[in-house]
């Protein structure tokens, strides 16, 4: 296969640029704006992370502030225990207590279903029952012999637990309960029926565990979250064993409000930085459960928090506090959680993706990197417009370029580059559908001279000579296929291409348009200018001569071979007279000579 020397094929992208500069330069657009979107997509979900882990950590140093109110609490409790452990032991503080008259008169009324003995210092009053009220009610039983000691003890602490009540505003209420039938609490209760009262704590797990020995280490207890029966609120509570000689002697129990507690820690600030309530929720190792909306105890689960991980927490309490904290996630919500110091309770918070993105794209709005994004944005919009004017400036003078060396500026025919190039395209084209480069293809090629065309300049000049050749290049078009190709290839020489003509097919095409010419000479005739009138060139009679060349029938399908025996025969034709076709010789063209 023929090709043209020197000629350059444009690579794939280069030749789509040139063909769509336009769409390149928006596509390019387009790319850096994804760039840009998707630089500015993962910082905003990094800060989306930074937001959750914030949160995180927010809620790690409230649960510490909780944790140090629960803790001070703690000390207070042992406190109290390690008095009435000291009390319950020390014989001499025992002698000086039984002296008090009011002890006397208690031991005297200690017979009675109810009772009561003021307490030390103005401290609460003791309150009790006797062996008949105690009669079924577990972990309760009278003991005579130890009654004395426990009166003492329960007067003595008394004003310790009223200065523990009143210390701050976490704890409800501060009670000693004593195995032997009587208690004391503060605040107090004197409209509660004795035997009622103690009938209740032996159910109550801060008193049930002691005295039932489920405490075998005489720890602190952390009681799961229940309802108090007067106030209707959620009270957990914290309780001690007080043993002496290792035998059980009661429990001191401070019961702890997590609706106070939290009130101090968690209405104190927003986690988010919108206006929406404060939302917690409260976990306890036995997956109890409670909320808070600023501040506020509620057991209505409110609607932010997710059932199906709300769900998880409570079938995971124990790893979670195991774990310490962090967070699930389900569907784009979010539950984070954080053990509270030492204790049994687990703080939870929620949130979602949606949250968290508008947090931050509020931080990002807030910031000068917004202000960068829309810079580039706006360079990159600018850049676009300057270079698609640039573009198509470039490309209106590449295609009138590409038009001037492809094509005859006069006639607007195809010139010799681009017919040779035409050529070579049928030949390409051949190939691909024959599938067999060597396979020598059909085609054609006409050789057309205007005959006596200098005489036309001459004799009406050379703007009339130029009409001449714009007529006879109409005449050509009207006359070929649209997938043949006439060419101007010289000064009055014309030359078409006909793909898969033979030479019969070829020279009868010739003949048409011989005939053509010849038909445009006669009307040319009859519209002949009168002596003295100016000429008019539309009105110049001419003919053509024309020579005819077909492969394989006259010689392969090579470009020079085939120009050389048209031309050979365009000669023929104007020896012979002129205005004829001549489509065969007296010899033949060698291939391999050609």
């Amino acid at each position: 296969m023929q090709h043209t020397p020197g000629r350059t094929r444009p690579h794939g992208f280069s030749s789509m640029v040139m063909r769509h500069p336009h769409l390149v330069v928006t596509v390019c657009f387009l790319a850096a704006m994804a760039l840009v979107s998707g630089v500015g997509l993962r910082q905003l979900y990094q800060m989306t992370r930074y937001d959750l882990h914030s949160r995180q950590r927010d809620l790690e140093v409230r649960a510490v502030g909780v944790d140090a109110l629960i803790s001070a609490e703690r000390r207070r409790l042992l406190f109290l225990r390690d008095y009435a452990e000291h009390l319950l032991a020390s014989p001499s503080q025992q002698r000086v207590g039984l002296q008090n008259p009011k002890v006397q008169a208690a031991l005297r009324d200690s017979d009675q279903p109810q009772w009561e003995a003021p307490g030390a210092m103005d401290g609460p009053r003791v309150f009790g029952t006797n062996a008949q009220g105690l009669a079924g009610i577990n972990g309760f039983d009278r003991d005579a012999a130890a009654l004395p000691a426990d009166i003492v003890l329960a007067r003595s602490i008394s004003p310790l637990l009223a200065i523990s009540q009143h210390a701050d505003a976490v704890q409800s209420t501060v009670a000693y309960i004593s195995a032997n039938g009587l208690y004391v609490l503060s605040p107090e209760r004197p409209d509660a029926h004795a035997p009622d009262l103690l009938r209740r704590f032996s159910t109550m797990p801060y008193y049930r565990l002691h005295a039932t020995g489920q405490n075998a280490g005489h720890d602190i207890v952390w009681t799961p979250i229940y309802t108090e029966s007067k106030k209707g609120e959620a009270i957990a509570t914290l309780s001690a064993p007080v043993y002496t000689n290792g035998r059980f002697r009661g429990a001191v129990v401070m019961d702890v409000a997590p609706s106070r507690l939290l009130s101090l820690q968690l209405a104190t600030s927003n986690l988010t930085d919108d206006d929406s309530p404060v939302e917690f929720g409260l976990l306890n190792s036995n997956g109890d459960l409670v909320y808070f909306v600023d501040g506020k105890i509620t057991s209505q689960r409110p609607a932010r928090f997710d059932p199906y991980l709300l769900d998880m927490a409570r079938t995971q309490a124990a790893a979670w506090m195991a774990r310490g904290q962090g967070y699930v996630e389900r569907s784009g919500r979010y539950l984070l959680f954080q053990h509270v110091g030492e204790s049994h309770w687990i703080l939870l918070t929620d949130t979602d993706d949606s949250e968290l993105t508008l947090a931050a794209a509020r931080r990002v709005f807030s910031s000068p990197l917004i202000v960068a994004w829309l810079a580039i944005a706006v360079l990159l919009i600018g850049t676009l417009r300057v270079v698609k004017h640039i573009f198509g400036q470039y490309v209106e003078a590449s295609t009138r370029l590409e038009t001037l060396a492809r094509s005859d500026p006069l006639t607007g025919l195809a010139n010799r580059r681009r017919f040779q190039e035409a050529f070579d395209e049928t030949l390409e084209r051949a190939a691909r559908e024959s599938g067999d480069e060597a396979t020598t293809p059909a085609m054609a090629l006409l050789m057309l001279d205007i005959d006596y065309f200098k005489r036309v300049n001459d004799r009406f000049g050379h703007a009339a000579g130029d009409r001449v050749l714009v007529i006879f290049a109409d005449i050509l078009r009207g006359n070929l296929r649209s997938a043949e190709m006439p060419a101007r290839v010289g000064g009055e020489e014309f030359a078409a291409l006909l793909p898969g003509a033979d030479l019969a097919t070829a020279a009868a095409v010739a003949e048409r348009i011989r005939q053509a010419v010849e038909a445009h000479a006669a009307n040319a005739a009859q519209t002949a200018s009168m002596p003295g009138e100016a000429v008019n060139p539309d009105a110049i009679a001419f003919t053509v001569s024309i020579g005819v060349a077909a492969s394989p029938a006259d010689c392969p399908a090579h470009y020079e071979a085939l120009m050389q025996v048209a031309d050979r025969r365009l000669y023929a034709a104007k020896e012979s007279g002129r205005n004829r076709v001549v489509a065969e010789d007296s010899r033949s063209i060698d291939p391999a000579r050609a």
